[in-house]
């Protein structure tokens, strides 16, 4: 699933108005399918675009159809117009590649289609429908690496997915974009990661009573060596009392992350890398 409409249709911000043709009637289509897409007409739109290659052999209007298809989840069938699109060459060229990047996404492949978007945003880094496109990529990745519940819960459940997330947050963020449902996401990511990496008792209850336990334990035997006046039950306090306080600690300390993915754990439906 891709993450939001617009994914499908910003592409277009990088097609200019004025494009040569030889053809003024399946120009005329052209544009009336690319208007019908960009206000989500789909059916106008694949009549329209269907017109115009009948009447003219346009990479564009490749590229649309394979909108559409995309817009509907028919990813195999995007895929075939916008290679064909990309195999013509052109101006298509550069939005049949972000349409193959968005095909990936749509299949649960995310993390595919960040190289080729990398290199796009190297080769042209000031170009913010590029920028965009790469950072909606990263929150795809974000999503698609952590696991699931039957209720569409995402839940961090192996430190892998907290590095990704981390790695996608901070990339979306560099990448200023300006589109505020990516940096509000991202910013969630980070907190998402920084609340995930505190430490914390579980179960509490019974961690910090067996703490307590142990430190009274080990303050009485130093006290009733000393009392008694020998050294050995004083070291043997100190030792015992420290060896059963890390044997707490490595048992009942875990981050807040793996806490969590235990409690959920038997709600996931679908796990993350």
């Amino acid at each position: 699933m891709l993450r939001a409409w617009q994914d499908v249709i910003v592409k277009w911000r990088l097609v200019p108005d004025d494009l040569p043709g030889n053809d003024p009637e399946g120009a005329q289509h052209a544009d009336l399918a690319r208007s019908a897409l960009l206000d989500g007409r789909l059916d106008d739109a694949l009549t329209e675009f269907g017109h115009a290659t009948r009447l003219r052999d346009h990479p564009l209007d490749q590229v649309g159809i394979g909108d559409v298809h995309l817009a509907r989840g028919r990813w195999d069938e995007a895929d075939e117009r916008y290679q064909r699109a990309l195999a013509a060459g052109g101006a298509a060229a550069l939005l049949a590649r972000l349409g193959i990047t968005q095909v990936l996404i749509g299949e649960g492949r995310a993390a595919g289609a960040i190289a080729d978007l990398e290199h796009l945003v190297a080769d042209r880094p000031h170009d913010p429908t590029l920028r965009y496109y790469l950072a909606s990529a990263w929150y795809s990745v974000a999503e698609q690496s952590r696991s699931r519940t039957a209720d569409d819960t995402l839940v961090i459940t192996s430190e892998q997915q907290l590095l990704i997330c981390e790695q996608a947050a901070e990339r979306i963020l560099t990448l200023k974009t300006g589109d505020d449902e990516l940096d509000r996401g991202a910013e969630h990511l980070l907190n998402e990661v920084a609340m995930g990496r505190r430490w914390t008792w579980a179960p509490e209850g019974i961690a910090v009573s067996l703490a307590v336990l142990t430190v009274a334990f080990g303050l009485i035997t130093v006290v009733a060596g000393g009392l008694m006046g020998s050294a050995l039950v004083v070291i043997a306090g100190v030792v015992v009392g420290a060896g059963l306080l890390f044997a707490i600690v490595w048992r009942f300390r875990r981050q807040t992350w793996r806490r969590r993915a235990d409690e959920m754990a038997s709600e996931i439906t679908r796990k993350g890398v």
